[in-house]
């Protein structure tokens, strides 16, 4: 039996394509795909203000106004740290610099604080823009990296943001290369528009989230 890794939780291969194939094909017009994936943006792989209407696509606020004034705030420093040269390739093989360079633009967040906009929020603007590299967070992700029994990443009192940050971005890169072909296969069940395999574990970590006892 073939198993797939979110952080600390676990779930066989078959029921998370059979998640992912109901997420992905049997909710139309409920379900948040295709409509966060296709959204048309602003175009480019830079933020722009059409890419802040996204957030809403992934029920991230129920604070929509304010969140977008607090992301439009945040555009031109979002879009600096997006031109690093470091901002490129996917996450599964990234090296230790590309993993920097997206902690200094999650650090936004705290060298810039906006009502309502946390990491959750920029994530999901961020992975339009970077979707093979830069991965989505928020409550059901957290629960699998830091909450669950055998969490990778453990909150812990005293540890800096930037750190906590870090030390996340590794473990999702590390179960994303070390099952890669198993996230391509699910990947690939997205009919239109297509999906990364970051996205897929993102569709999977999500639910194993949703279903914790």
């Amino acid at each position: 039996m073939t198993t797939l890794r979110v952080g600390g939780a676990i779930v066989e291969f078959h029921e998370a394509k059979s998640w992912a194939w109901t997420y992905l094909h049997e909710r139309p017009r409920t379900s948040a795909y295709p409509a966060y994936d296709g959204y048309p943006g602003s175009g480019d792989d830079l933020v722009g203000a059409q890419d802040l209407l996204a957030v809403v696509l992934l029920n991230v606020s129920n604070n929509p106004i304010p969140v977008y004034y607090g992301l439009e705030s945040l555009t031109p420093s979002i879009n600096d740290r997006l031109r690093d040269p470091a901002m490129v390739g996917e996450l599964a093989g990234a090296d230790f610099t590309t993993l920097e360079a997206i902690v200094r633009l999650f650090g936004l967040l705290e060298a810039m604080p906006a009502k309502y906009v946390r990491l959750t929020t920029l994530s999901k603007v961020l992975h339009r823009k970077r979707p093979h590299l830069i991965p989505l967070f928020d409550d059901n992700i957290g629960y699998c990296y830091s909450e669950c029994a055998g969490a990778p990443v453990p909150f812990e009192d005293g540890r800096s943001r930037a750190d906590y940050r870090l030390k996340w971005l590794q473990a999702v890169q590390k179960d994303l290369a070390s099952q890669l072909p198993y996230w391509k296969e699910i990947a690939d069940l997205a009919p239109g528009p297509k999906i990364t395999p970051l996205r897929a574990l993102d569709i999977i970590g999500w639910e194993l989230g949703n279903r914790r006892n």
